[in-house]
Parts: structure tokens; sequence; C-alpha cells
């Protein structure tokens, strides 16, 4: 778990729950555009962040519950990295 990660996973959760590219996330957290795409693909691997391609559209990425409940410290990151 990277901080990168992190950052991502607090835009998407709670209070909010939005559902962005991985453009807006870059933007909002200040990382660029080709590091945010590649956490992502990690955070959806280890289903933390659940993605939704439309038809020829940006994918858009929201939290999961696994994902919620790493943010609440229900799951911690040693419990991710066993998942590899």
């Amino acid at each position: 778990m990277k901080a990168a990660d992190q950052a991502i996973l607090q835009l998407l959760g709670p209070p909010k729950s939005l559902e962005l590219t991985p453009g807006n996330i870059a933007r909002n957290t200040g990382l660029s555009r080709g590091y945010t795409s590649n956490r992502l693909g990690v955070l959806v691997d280890h289903d933390l962040v659940e993605v939704d391609e439309q038809d020829g559209s940006h994918p858009f990425y929201s939290l999961s519950d696994r994902g919620e409940q790493f943010l609440e410290g229900e799951l911690e990151a040693a419990d991710l990295e066993s998942d590899e």
C-alpha cells in the first residue's frame, strides 16, 4: 500500500462516495495520470476499487465495500499483501 493508494481511496470514499475517471482522480490527488491509472489497476486487483467501463467512454472508478472496510480500519495493509 502506497501513499498514493491511500489518497485515491480517501478521494473516492465516504462521506462523498464518488465515481471518477482516472483523469479526475489524478487532478484531485496531484498524481500524474499514468501513475494514477497504474495504481487504480492495483487497487482493482485487490478489490478495493470497482471499475465501471461504459461503452466507448472513460472508465469510472468507485470505492468497493472492501475499500471502505480498509478506510475504516477493518482491514490492514498486511491483509492486502497476503492476497498477492
